[in-house]
């Protein structure tokens, strides 16, 4: 289905992606620096990475895959399986995600990491998400930097857990002090029909503040100088990476185990939208992040 006219096609429950270009300026003086429609038949490797294997989440039970992401219709299309599926990283570093060496589900990862970081701007995504106990979507961003998780920063625009499937999540985490203990601040906000229809998940982010929509309904509101660290720097001034993926399970009940009876599961991604405004003092070359976590002083 090739993207053009019209915003969308409702038919039934069914909410169909039939996007009409993305707009080169939107108002408050935003213009488009990057984005990707997914009008391909396949994913956009000058814009995305895959990940691969077991790479986070410790409890959770998938292995990501190339296979997990499809483009077509429109769409970039993460499905979650119900197979094993062998860890790609098993026996490769000593870390706990080299221990694995088959997880229960496949799923997909997208990243835009040793391509494109952002810095500042305004981040735009429409998605439908994933009906499947245990199923755990994330539109995120992570430090680009070497300082490491959670020194780095992370801000998670979407967040979905099957368990409660009324509540859009978004958080922040950074290192409490500049340390590796991390702290966070969060929100939710009510959404309806997280299956059925797709959603625009947006960030607008400036020096002063991150703040994150819900169908241009504010979620959370969060103020940069809270994650200041004793040496000046701050994780929210340095560029970040864009992530998105589905997990299956997780520690503890968060987010509750998978059902095996619910997978397949499709994350549609109908579009990703990065605008920056002139007024930004934003890095002309957003890959080289601050000073590295080693030249931290606490």
């Amino acid at each position: 289905m090739i993207k053009q006219l019209l915003s969308t096609i409702v038919l039934g429950s069914f909410n169909l992606s039939v996007a009409s270009p993305a707009p080169q300026t939107l108002p408050g003086e935003w213009k488009l620096e990057w984005h990707d429609e997914f009008n391909g038949d396949k994913l956009d490797r000058s814009k995305w990475n895959y990940e691969l294997g077991v790479v986070r989440n410790i409890g959770s039970s998938q292995a990501y895959t190339k296979d997990a992401i499809v483009v077509k219709d429109g769409m970039a299309i993460i499905t979650s399986r119900r197979e094993d599926t062998p860890n790609c990283n098993y026996k490769k570093n000593k870390r706990w995600t080299g221990e694995i060496q088959t997880q229960p589900y496949s799923s997909g990862s997208m990243t835009t990491r040793g391509i494109k970081n952002f810095l500042y701007g305004r981040m735009e995504i429409r998605a439908r998400l994933p009906k499947a106990t245990g199923a755990w979507p994330a539109i995120w961003l992570v430090g680009a930097s070497d300082w490491g998780w959670p020194t780095s920063g992370e801000i998670d625009i979407m967040e979905h857990l099957s368990q409660h499937p009324g509540l859009c999540y978004s958080t922040f985490h950074w290192g409490k002090n500049g340390g590796k203990r991390a702290q966070s601040k969060g929100w939710t906000r009510q959404i309806k029909y997280p299956y059925e229809k797709f959603h625009r998940y947006a960030m607008e982010w400036d020096k002063e503040r991150i703040i994150v929509y819900l169908n241009d309904v504010e979620v959370s509101n969060f103020k940069i100088d809270q994650a200041r660290y004793p040496n000046g720097t701050n994780p929210f001034h340095t560029a970040q990476r864009l992530i998105i993926n589905t997990a299956i399970g997780g520690p503890g009940t968060w987010p509750e185990q998978p059902k095996a009876e619910d997978y397949p599961a499709r994350f549609e991604i109908d579009y990703v939208r990065y605008y920056t405004r002139s007024d930004e003092d934003v890095s002309k070359d957003a890959s080289q992040p601050q000073a590295p976590a080693t030249q931290l002083t606490y």
